[in-house]
């Protein structure tokens, strides 16, 4: 994807954790919002914006790249489980 691409990613991210923001503490937003990646945006969305996170090509607010890294992780244990 490219670097605009990307942004706009993270910016619907950040979007998505405003909406959830009076959920709970930044953990429980952070699950909420992986959740909510995990089930409502495609397969290639989701490996973007995970090669991003992992690469660390930017500065990610502590939620987002918690919310990133724990789709991260629920995609391994599915890629594990489905294998």
């Amino acid at each position: 994807m490219t670097k605009t691409s990307t942004t706009r990613l993270l910016a619907m991210i950040n979007q998505i954790v405003l909406n959830m923001s009076a959920s709970g503490c930044d953990d429980e937003i952070a699950e909420q919002v992986a959740q909510h990646l995990e089930k409502f945006w495609s397969a290639k969305l989701k490996t973007a914006v995970i090669e991003h996170y992992i690469a660390g090509q930017s500065q990610l607010s502590p939620i987002i790249g918690k919310a990133i890294h724990n789709l991260h992780q629920a995609q391994q244990t599915k890629s594990a489980l489905d294998g």
